[in-house]
């Protein structure tokens, strides 16, 4: 099974992902005691401004996204990666999964096919009281973000941990350091110019036989 988690320009349908994050786990009969798993973590030129209250959010400046690679480039790694699970977690799985499949959609690739299962709806079909937001359903268990802002691989992290307790699974384990390093393929960007930034220049799609081939950030053992 894979677990995600994407994080985007805002909450509209025209809206774009910047950065997006799975974690495959490999072991899912023997996890209550370690977890083996390979996972990505990738960032994007989304190609638009994020609003003001999704950058807050994600910390990425327009001008860091502008010198990032466009989702196309990495997405038939991103399909092999997802495709090759038959279930795919997330909490807020609906949110998450309708971004993946429009960005999909738009290299002319399909839609994700396999079985999904949403965190969130678990926790509300327990009839407990109080937000179902992960970061409120982690503090019913006891963890938290590292920090305020949301990080795609942080928050799917978290999700499996979420996945475990509601499957009653006595896994517990602090944000793996491998899980800390940032987006794999992120790019610097150059200083930051004096006054107004420059119009955005229309980056040009990949060609399927141009995508990266890349299998992602690796495999850890927790």
């Amino acid at each position: 099974m894979t677990f995600f988690d994407v994080e985007t320009t805002g909450l509209n349908t025209s809206d774009r992902i910047i950065t997006l994050a799975a974690i495959k786990l490999l072991n899912p009969e023997t996890c209550a005691t370690r977890i083996e798993a390979e996972f990505m973590h990738l960032i994007f030129d989304p190609g638009r401004k994020s609003h003001p209250k999704a950058e807050a959010v994600h910390g990425y400046s327009d001008w860091v996204l502008r010198h990032q690679d466009t989702f196309d480039v990495h997405a038939e790694t991103i399909q092999k990666f997802f495709n090759s699970s038959d279930l795919l977690v997330a909490h807020n799985a609906e949110f998450d999964l309708a971004f993946y499949n429009r960005e999909m959609e738009r290299t002319g690739r399909s839609p994700f096919a396999n079985e999904t299962f949403c965190t969130m709806t678990a926790f509300r079909q327990r009839g407990l009281p109080g937000s179902a937001s992960l970061g409120a359903v982690c503090h019913r268990m006891g963890i938290a973000r590292a920090s305020g802002q949301h990080g795609a691989l942080e928050d799917t992290w978290l999700a499996l941990r979420v996945y475990l307790w509601l499957k009653n699974v006595p896994f517990s384990a602090p944000l793996p350091p491998e899980f800390q390093k940032g987006p794999s393929n992120l790019r610097p960007a150059p200083q930051l110019p004096v006054g107004p930034l420059p119009r955005r220049r229309r980056k040009r799609t990949a060609s399927p036989s141009a995508v990266i081939g890349e299998l992602g950030d690796g495999s850890t053992v927790i």
